[in-house]
C-alpha cells in the first residue's frame, strides 16, 4: 500500500513538473485513490480486458495501454482525489505509475520469491 502511495505521489509530481496535466489533492486523498485504483485493477480491469480481448489481439496488446489509461482516468474522475486533464495525462499517469510501482516493488522486494520464508 505504501509503495502504491509513493508511486502515485511520484507520478503526479513528475506529471506536474513536465506539465502533463496531473494534480495532487493531498496525501490522504492519494491513499484513498490508491485503494480505489487497487479495487478497480483487481475487479473491473479483468472484466474489461476479457471483453476487449479481440481488439487487444488485433493491436498486438497495445490496446491494453488504452484500457489502463481509461481505468486510471475513470478512477480519478469518480473519486476526485487526483485531477487528470485529458486522455494523454491519463496515459502518462498509467504508464508512469506502472513503471514506478515496478521499480519501487523491486527495491522493496515485494513479490520476490526469495524473500518468502519456506
Amino acid at each position: 500500500m505504501v509503495s502504491g502511495l509513493i508511486a502515485v505521489w511520484a507520478t503526479v509530481h513528475i506529471g506536474k513538473l513536465i506539465g502533463v496535466g496531473l494534480d495532487w489533492k493531498g496525501v490522504w486523498r492519494g491513499l484513498l485513490f490508491v485503494i480505489v485504483l487497487a479495487f478497480v485493477n483487481a475487479v473491473i480491469r479483468p472484466v474489461v480486458k476479457l471483453f476487449a480481448m479481440p481488439l487487444n489481439c488485433l493491436t498486438f496488446g497495445l490496446f491494453a495501454l488504452v484500457i489502463n489509461a481509461l481505468l486510471f482516468w475513470a478512477t480519478a474522475a469518480v473519486t476526485g482525489f487526483i485531477e487528470v486533464k485529458g486522455f494523454w495525462a491519463a496515459l502518462f499517469g498509467s504508464l508512469m505509475l506502472g513503471f514506478l510501482s515496478a521499480v519501487i516493488n523491486t527495491f522493496l522486494g515485494v513479490g520476490d520469491k526469495h524473500s518468502k520464508k519456506k
